[in-house]
């Protein structure tokens, strides 16, 4: 069973509102990347395939919340050197932390048309810390469904725990997240 269908369960049984919808992020139409800055290089990037997640809607406040899993160990970067060091306990540590993840506060549904900040809580190297997404404007009608949603933030590497090459690599990590919803759900488009 995918993971995506157990959260959706999970989230489903948690709330007493009945009338949640959740639509799972279609893995196969999601991705999401980083970037750091060397002090003397243009960015190191990395591109994550494996990207998971629900996102749950409450009619009755019209507000949309996130749940979403990157798996660190699907890592893709151009360079074999690069992969090795970013998997490495110097950076992700993804023997002991496999799993990045960013659960989001409640936000109004108008957003995913308009854009807007959304803020919530990233998970990285088992270290919890309140984070930012900026999520851009849609470019169709029906964000989710039609087009996807894209949204980037920035955390800073020292408070995860990700203390080496501190002279030479720069705090900032960007992270990005491309993601469709599963058409396959039986929830309807979104608002």
């Amino acid at each position: 069973m995918r993971w995506p269908w157990i959260a959706a369960l999970l989230l489903t049984l948690a709330c007493p509102d009945v009338s949640a919808q959740t639509w799972p992020i279609d893995a196969e139409r999601a991705s999401a990347s980083f970037s750091v800055r060397p002090l003397w290089l243009k960015r190191i990037e990395g591109h994550f395939p494996v990207v998971e997640g629900v996102l749950v809607r409450d009619p009755e406040r019209d507000t949309l919340s996130v749940d979403v899993r990157i798996d660190a160990r699907a890592l893709q970067m151009t360079r074999g050197s690069w992969l090795t060091w970013a998997q490495s306990e110097e950076f992700f540590d993804v023997e002991r932390h496999p799993w990045i993840r960013f659960r989001s506060l409640p936000f109004a549904a108008h957003r995913l048309r308009e854009g807007g900040t959304i803020e919530g809580q990233a998970t990285l190297r088992g270290v919890t810390r309140p984070i930012r997404f900026q999520l851009a404007p849609a470019t169709c009608p029906a964000p989710g469904s039609a087009c996807p949603l894209h949204a980037e933030g920035e955390v800073n590497r020292s408070l995860f725990g990700m203390d080496a090459h501190r002279v030479a690599l720069g705090d900032r990590v960007r992270l990005s997240f491309s993601v469709m919803l599963d058409p396959a759900s039986d929830q309807g488009t979104l608002p």
